[in-house]
């Protein structure tokens, strides 16, 4: 039986899962961006295993990961989990962040993973995360190689667009810049929050066979359901401190081609601008699905790329 909002999770996953993932789970808290983030930490027992670290994406949190945990750690390699301020079971008020403040979290809880585990530090994250998994590494983040499941780039104006209702403004520049313009300007509300899902296309975030677990998520009490504005225009005006054409680190980019909630020419067309070591990889599934088949494809190409791209810890 379930008592708390903290133990919700366990409704999407089996037995199994939630027995291993609280048998080997260490939770920690980490002081970033003047809040408490919280980390769930699957520690590998072989010292020199490879660590991930995996950053969830809007109105997500770390237990909707316990399966992939599972199966890297599975894989060999020690995994963690951040929340980022404002989400999850992180400190912040619910729904206020910004895309900076998201990366920031995700830099400093890379450099705690690299103080703790001697082995080599690997990024990925999906959907937003996508994104802020190749920012921190652009932002200074000690990784060797990132995977990225979706690349938007939050500076041109265009992709935070593309992955919201306002995605059909594209098409209209000056309306573009007078909405980009109108949302700046409203950042200075700080206290006014509004529906996430008047501009997130939540309805349409799982594949095919997921109506089950869409069920579970829209009654899910942790995601927040209500976002700053800040938290939004963040989305529009933030570039990433390397352009994507000057990347350096080695990047997989992995893109859903039956993606309904983000056209998947917005992945595709940051991956061509990407410079540096890459690979590209078109998966047959919607933006999101709670499917053992979706989950086996993502965590068999990263395996493979991080294994190709381990660097100074090659055997």
């Amino acid at each position: 039986m379930l008592t708390t909002e903290a133990d919700y999770w366990q409704i999407y996953h089996d037995r199994e899962t939630v027995q291993r993932s609280n048998s080997l789970r260490q939770e920690v808290a980490l002081r970033s961006t003047s809040v408490d983030l919280h980390i769930d930490v699957y520690p590998h027992p072989e010292s020199e295993a490879g660590l991930i670290i995996f950053n969830h994406g809007a109105a997500g949190y770390c237990r909707l990961f316990a399966p992939l945990a599972l199966a890297f750690y599975d894989l060999g390699y020690s995994v963690m989990l951040p929340d980022q301020r404002g989400q999850g079971f992180s400190g912040g008020r619910s729904g206020d962040y910004t895309v900076a403040e998201c990366v920031q979290n995700i830099v400093d809880a890379a450099a705690w993973g690299r103080t703790h585990f001697s082995g080599p530090l690997f990024l990925a994250g999906g959907s937003v995360g996508g994104a802020y998994t190749y920012y921190a590494a652009a932002a200074g983040a000690p990784a060797q190689a990132i995977a990225c499941l979706n690349l938007f780039d939050f500076g041109n104006r265009l992709d935070g667009m593309a992955i919201s209702r306002l995605a059909w403004m594209r098409r209209y520049p000056t309306l573009a810049r007078l909405a980009t313009a109108s949302m700046s300007l409203a950042k200075s509300f700080d206290g006014l929050r509004l529906p996430f899902a008047w501009f997130a296309v939540f309805e349409r975030l799982m594949d095919e066979g997921d109506a089950v677990f869409q069920a579970q998520w829209d009654a899910d009490p942790v995601p927040p359901r209500l976002v700053t504005l800040r938290a939004l225009a963040s989305s529009l005006d933030t570039p990433p401190a390397i352009p994507f054409e000057k990347n350096l680190t080695p990047t997989l980019v992995i893109n859903q081609s039956r993606d309904r909630m983000v056209d998947p020419a917005v992945t595709r067309r940051n991956y061509q601008r990407l410079g540096g070591p890459k690979r590209y990889l078109e998966i047959p599934f919607g933006h999101w699905s709670a499917q053992r088949a979706f989950w086996d494809t993502i965590v068999n190409a990263c395996d493979q790329w991080f294994k190709e791209n381990r660097g100074e810890y090659a055997a």
